[in-house]
């Protein structure tokens, strides 16, 4: 009887010691069931509905817990930024295009023209096309970098377009600024 109740005693103290330690290392954690609230008040929008984030987190992350509010940038190119300025993370959640974006983008690049049947179609002309050499340009106004691509796709001032700049890399998306530019969002 002895035996069995030292055995009860120490499988008790393992899993009391395991409990205890499991919550110290969750509290090292980002809780990402707050962070998906606070993503879907800053966008204004839940999850999987139009503009609001396709899905939740993904759990598998381990992000350390901020010390300070996450910051959650304004969207752009279809994600939004969420980060920790103190600790350094950074991850990029997709966004559900809202219908009249998708809509517009349709009509756009409907056969690689732009068929000008939008009402607020204010792009005009495609400025660049699918092969055509372009200047691929990221920057602020401290600092330019730029480089040679070559357009992947057919694209209207202001379209996200695919360039591809070095062929054993895959390719970036960029913004048509001008013809024959584009430019690498996020470096405002």
């Amino acid at each position: 009887m002895k035996k069995k109740s030292s055995y009860f005693s120490v499988f008790l103290g393992i899993a009391t010691f395991s409990l205890s330690t499991t919550s110290v290392f969750a509290a090292d954690f980002q809780d990402l069931s707050a962070l998906d609230k606070q993503i879907a008040t800053s966008l204004g929008a839940a999850i999987g509905t139009e503009g609001g984030a396709v899905s939740p987190v993904d759990r598998r992350l381990h992000l350390t817990q901020c010390p300070e509010n996450v910051v959650v940038d304004k969207p752009a190119a279809g994600t939004v930024s969420v980060h920790c300025p103190s600790i350094g993370w950074r991850i990029r959640v997709p966004l559900v295009r809202t219908m009249t974006h998708a809509l517009n983008h349709h009509e756009t690049s409907q056969n690689g023209q732009n068929t000008g049947t939008s009402k607020d179609n204010t792009k005009g002309e495609i400025l660049v096309k699918r092969g055509d050499p372009v200047e691929l340009i990221a920057g602020n106004s401290n600092f330019t970098v730029s480089v040679q691509g070559t357009a992947q796709q057919d694209g209207a001032l202001g379209d996200h377009i695919r360039v591809k700049s070095d062929p054993n890399k895959p390719p970036v998306i960029a913004v048509v600024v001008e013809s024959g530019k584009v430019r690498i969002p996020g470096f405002e």
